[in-house]
């Protein structure tokens, strides 16, 4: 490899500048027929000012084709993003990169990285941050939600920089082989398994229900709840609310119905007493 091809052409700052901006603005322009494109292209501003500064026609042809449709989790994204940027820094080198190439490497590890980042972001360490911190609120100190506001964002920064210097670093073939041997599939199944532990022990904690009738006797009191329920089985009816719940998400019910459901249940059920 030559020198000219070993030499970077963009500078650190390049890098973090770009990063700064899909990290903080991949949403700000997001519409149906782009999805994230034209924060992509937002991205791509410092690097084609680095890249193609005296080639108006060359910056023009690589923000058309970065302002194509794309639609990623951010932060797992990320390094798609460096991926990206490092193709076309090689491009610019003079390194033959079909444009067909990038485009359809962003198409192909937008899914998968879309979906190991939702699972493992949103199923996984959001409902332990906030079982964490809920419990630290209802203590009656406001420092759970600041925890939970500095932890949330720490964390995003963190893994999206990471990413992205991974994905710039590492480049397309690193991609393709994590891709290729199914480490993404493991991670997504183990992530899956203490998504549903995390969400199973939230429901215990947080979902209440309770039956306040009793059958009141002439020499004694039987509670439904303390004496049958919970001599059966401690929070029963949580659970079993929450299975139903899922049911019906299964059947296609939307959240709207569902919502209207769990309290329509509410209201009618305390205003006859049942629960309580």
């Amino acid at each position: 490899m030559s020198k000219e091809m070993e030499r970077s052409l963009l500078r650190k700052k390049d890098l973090f500048r770009s990063w700064l901006i899909w990290e903080n603005l991949p949403q700000t322009c997001y519409n149906y027929e782009r999805m994230m494109g034209q924060a992509v292209a937002h991205v791509f501003v410092p690097i084609s000012k680095r890249l193609h500064n005296d080639n108006p026609e060359k910056k023009k042809e690589m923000m058309k084709r970065e302002i194509e449709f794309f639609n990623v989790h951010i932060e797992f994204g990320a390094c798609i993003i460096g991926m990206i940027i490092a193709l076309e820094e090689q491009k610019a080198k003079g390194k033959e990169i079909p444009n067909e190439f990038i485009t359809s490497l962003k198409t192909s590890l937008m899914g998968p990285l879309s979906g190991v980042g939702d699972t493992i972001f949103q199923r996984v360490l959001i409902p332990i941050l906030l079982a964490i911190c809920i419990d630290l609120t209802l203590k009656g100190t406001i420092w759970g939600s600041i925890i939970y506001a500095v932890a949330v964002i720490a964390i995003a920064w963190g893994m999206s920089y990471a990413n992205f210097m991974f994905g710039y670093r590492a480049g397309a073939d690193a991609i393709m082989d994590f891709l290729e041997k199914g480490i993404l599939n493991k991670i997504l199944m183990g992530a899956e398994i203490m998504g549903c532990m995390v969400m199973g022990g939230l429901i215990s904690s947080y979902v209440k229900m309770n039956v306040a009738l009793e059958i009141v006797s002439s020499t004694t009191t039987f509670s439904i709840q303390e004496q049958f329920l919970d001599a059966v089985m401690p929070n029963i009816l949580p659970f079993g609310f929450t299975m139903l719940i899922y049911f019906l998400m299964k059947k296609g019910f939307s959240s709207l119905k569902i919502i209207g459901l769990i309290v329509a249940v509410g209201v009618i059920c305390g205003a006859l007493g049942i629960l309580g």
